[in-house]
């Protein structure tokens, strides 16, 4: 009976090379210290902040949902059912929004860092990313009709790996990309090219 062909050794690829190459890959993280995106702020260059217009639906939703109240009250309907509605929403809804569009004031960030790209796309995310900058094919900048009235718009980064990294509602896109693609030209600069070697 033959016996099983088996693989010598020699010919597998040592467990060092295999770690090697996983570590010259460039990936994301999490920052897990929160604290660090402000302490880093003084790092290359400012942090890029969301826009105020955050808080206009929620502003909008306000005075629609008053008007219409005091409308029907001056009209004789306060017994309406409609007019409880508008109460409930008011006294409800739109401290919820409110809320809801502050956190996302609060946390709404991005910041160029020597090496990578440090980014919040707002709450609910629990923590800031770590983007490297060898990750990054391109950057650009989507504006919305909102973003063309009011200014801001989302930053757009597109990926090696085919995906894309987005934040939302920036107060300045434009700059960020240019901040970004700045650093990532004189990132290029600062590597020497293949084949050569400094003593």
């Amino acid at each position: 009976m033959p016996e099983a062909e088996t693989r010598p050794e020699e010919d597998a690829p040592p467990e060092e090379e295999l770690d090697a190459h996983r570590h010259d890959v460039p990936h994301a993280h999490a920052v897990e210290d929160v604290a660090s995106f402000e302490l880093d702020e003084g790092i290359a260059m400012p942090a890029f902040r969301a826009r105020w217009q955050l808080f206009l639906p929620t502003i909008a939703i306000a005075v629609i949902y008053s008007a219409a109240w005091i409308y029907l009250v001056n009209a004789g309907k306060g017994d309406y059912a409609l007019v409880r509605l508008l109460v409930i929403v008011m006294a409800v809804g739109v401290p919820m929004l409110a809320v809801h569009a502050f956190l996302r004031y609060q946390t709404i960030r991005v910041q160029v860092l020597p090496d990578a790209v440090r980014y919040h796309p707002g709450w609910p995310r629990d923590l800031p990313i770590d983007m490297p900058l060898d990750l990054i094919d391109q950057v650009r900048v989507k504006h919305g009709l909102s973003g063309l009235l009011f200014g801001g718009g989302t930053l757009v980064m597109d990926l090696t790996t085919g995906e894309k990294a987005a934040v939302a509602d920036l107060s300045n896109p434009d700059r960020a990309r240019e901040a970004i693609e700045q650093r990532m030209a004189e990132r290029e600069n600062e590597t020497p090219p293949a084949g050569t070697f400094e003593f």
